[in-house]
């Protein structure tokens, strides 16, 4: 879509406004930018701008097109391009099309529909995708999928919202799509671009918005495939499953956001994102299995640490190496008292060992690892944790160790350990992958065994 534009109105002009500033530029889908004449700008003002490097900052601009139909844009950034000013330069992030509305955000939403990329594959879909219809939230909203057809030809997925109780904000409703969109990425690898949406407020104003769709990494343009696709298994509730994901996201963030990021982008450093999705598991199975985190109790961990905190307050000698070192007693007594904040908690190493045998399709995804010997004592499966446990306190501490992945060995522990992630939070939310389409993923990924050793 691309809009001319002809008009601005309230147009900042150093400490005035030009109340209708007519100029022509165009806004489109692939570009968040464009550039308007302008005559006379204050040199004073466009002088401290580009010196400090600084820009205008609107919430809103209301401007018309060449035919005079409204459209606002908001959050805009406008700056000059040179001295004496010739052109400005207004950067924009979402155009609502048909209105003047200054905050959108207090509208309330009775409907909505997003149409989502597929990159014109035939991806699974049947997650949430055919004719389906299911409520969420403790049956305050409905949600109804469906293909997007038009003239018969196939234009990504149709994802719409009915509000059941009252009507919902618009950052209710885009907090809701996203959360489809993050069930998605678990099963497809990458987050589909949202095309196109319209909003109907309960005053029946119909709302066309462009703009990019906030998600994660490379979501401003049509992504390509960038992780294996899983196949789910159909016999399944998903108003179940979208519920215990969302409950899941309320409780934390960091972990999931972290790893979207890295698995949608790359690093200059290739080692990196490795580490990172190694902190990001450990991290995800501390908080979100807490329980099972722990060796043993935390009473029975502050009855140990009571107690030996008593022999280390009655141990003279240990008084005396302190004062003929010239070390502070209550120091040395305050480090013991810290260390016991974790002993009774899984090591990194622990956990991985948990992860990767706590499920069938874990299990079968390092299924080789654990089966084939190195030696009497040794299986590939203890190198790789060795390896990771390495990796990730190589990034942690900033400290070279022996025992991480280097070369060949990254591209087979990145694609191991974001299928691990993935694997794990699927099955969490109640999701089970087909053990074909499992399989064939495996195959592929083991595929590095053939010309490469582990070691």
């Amino acid at each position: 879509m691309q809009v001319h534009g002809k008009i601005i109105l309230g147009f900042p002009f150093g400490d005035k406004e030009i109340k209708q500033h007519c100029c022509d530029f165009y806004l489109s889908d692939d570009s968040h930018n464009f550039i308007i004449d302008i005559d006379e700008y204050p040199i004073e003002k466009a002088f401290e701008l580009l010196c400090s490097n600084e820009s205008i900052y609107e919430h809103y601009l209301l401007c018309y097109d060449e035919n005079g139909k409204a459209f606002t844009i908001y959050e805009c950034y406008i700056k000059p391009m040179q001295i004496p000013v010739k052109q400005m330069k207004i950067i924009w992030r979402r155009c609502l099309w048909g209105y003047h509305i200054k905050n959108y955000q207090d509208e309330r939403i009775i409907f909505a529909k997003y149409v989502v990329q597929t990159d014109e594959k035939k991806y699974p879909f049947h997650m949430f995708v055919g004719k389906n219809k299911f409520e969420v939230l403790n049956g305050k909203v409905s949600i109804v999928t469906d293909r997007n057809q038009k003239n018969s030809k196939f234009e990504g997925v149709a994802i719409s919202i009915f509000s059941l109780k009252e009507g919902l904000l618009i950052s209710e409703v885009e907090k809701i799509v996203l959360r489809m969109l993050e069930i998605f990425f678990l099963q497809i690898g990458f987050f589909p671009k949202v095309e196109k949406r319209k909003l109907v407020t309960e005053e029946n104003k119909t709302f066309y918005f462009m703009e990019d769709f906030v998600a994660y990494g490379k979501t401003t343009k049509r992504n390509i495939k960038l992780d294996y696709v899983l196949y789910t298994k159909r016999n399944f509730d998903f108003s179940m499953v979208y519920d215990n994901w969302w409950r899941l996201r309320e409780k934390e963030v960091v972990t999931f956001n972290l790893f979207s990021y890295m698995t949608t982008d790359s690093s200059p450093v290739m080692e990196v994102p490795i580490a990172t999705c190694i902190q990001c598991l450990e991290g995800y199975f501390r908080i979100h299995h807490t329980e099972e985190m722990l060796r043993f109790s935390k009473e029975a961990k502050n009855q140990i640490k009571k107690e030996v905190l008593k022999v280390l307050n009655s141990s003279d000698n240990l008084k005396g190496i302190c004062e003929k070192n010239g070390i502070e007693y209550e120091n040395i007594r305050e480090t013991f008292a810290r260390m016991f904040g974790h002993i009774n908690e899984y090591s990194l190493r622990d956990i991985l060992q948990y992860a990767i045998v706590r499920c069938a399709s874990t299990k079968m995804l390092f299924r080789y690892e654990r089966e084939t010997e190195v030696n009497e004592q040794m299986y590939i499966i203890d190198i790789f944790i060795q390896k990771a446990t390495g990796h990730r306190n190589w990034l942690s501490h900033l400290t070279e160790q022996s025992k991480r992945f280097t070369h060949d060995e990254i591209k087979l522990a990145d694609e191991k350990l974001r299928m691990l992630f993935r694997l794990t939070l699927l099955y969490d939310i109640g999701v089970e992958v087909t053990d074909t389409s499992l399989d064939k993923i495996i195959q592929r990924i083991n595929r590095w065994y053939q010309s490469n050793e582990l070691v």
